[in-house]
């Protein structure tokens, strides 16, 4: 059975959308993870690779992100029946340098769910467009309402030049709100798209199907080993790494 080939095209663009889609992510790369089991090299790039009688799965170390290990994950489902992925059952156990024990100081960290993140998103997608009517629409009534008072005093001199005035005010009120409202959807609608595009997604997937994508899970600097476990059905495959300072 050949080996999964790592998506290049995909990290490319990982990389690109990374340094603004991930909030406060770092360009240094402080720490990485090297593969304790047997591994291949496809464009100088290290992954391993678990296979079964139902399942081949590869695992590639990508990056850093502030606060998170990235990992990019392929799996192939070579069953007749479909099988089930759920990034967010992905998990890291902390070992000892036995590799066998739990190191019980450390909680198990799962995968970030991109679901999760994606609703989260539309959520903050529908606030700032309420936001936006309704800063909108007191801009202008603030406007109206200095304007009459304009009108209806009694100092009636230069009164075209204050209307004129608060016009402009509002104006300008209303053009930084329209860049900052257009800036935080773009922001927001390129994030959701990462979430789904470049992310692993929730899949069933049928014979012969394969499914990638990039995997985050958070990050603690103390661990010296870890475990990286990918449930596929009812199999776990289980992929070893030792965490190594870089600067």
């Amino acid at each position: 059975m050949p080996i999964i080939k790592i998506g290049d095209n995909m990290k490319r663009y990982f990389y690109i959308v990374l340094l603004f889609v991930i909030a406060g992510c770092s360009s240094a790369q402080l720490y990485k993870v090297d593969p304790l089991d047997d591994k291949d090299i496809y464009n100088g790039r290290e992954f391993v690779t678990k296979e079964s009688e139902t399942s081949i799965v590869s695992v590639e170390f990508d990056g850093l992100s502030e606060g998170q290990f990235v990992f990019y994950i392929d799996v192939q489902n070579l069953s007749t029946q479909p099988a089930f992925i759920d990034p967010a059952e992905i998990f890291v156990e902390a070992l000892h340098s036995d590799l066998l024990n739990i190191d019980q100081r450390f909680p198990v960290y799962y995968a970030v769910d991109p679901e999760k993140e994606i609703d989260a998103i539309n959520k903050g997608i529908k606030t700032r467009k309420t936001f936006h009517e309704i800063t909108t629409g007191a801009n202008a009534a603030f406007t109206l309402l200095s304007i009459i008072g304009t009108l209806t005093d009694n100092n009636s001199r230069n009164d075209a030049h204050k209307v004129l005035h608060k016009v402009g005010r509002w104006a300008d009120a209303q053009i930084r709100e329209e860049i900052d409202y257009d800036a935080s959807m773009k922001d927001m609608s390129a994030k959701r798209e990462f979430w789904r595009k470049e992310a692993l997604q929730i899949t069933e997937l049928q014979q012969d199907e394969i499914i990638g994508g990039l995997v985050f899970i958070p990050f603690n600097p103390k661990i010296k080993y870890l475990r990286i476990v990918v449930p596929v059905e009812n199999e776990d495959f289980e992929f070893l790494f030792k965490v190594v300072k870089v600067n």
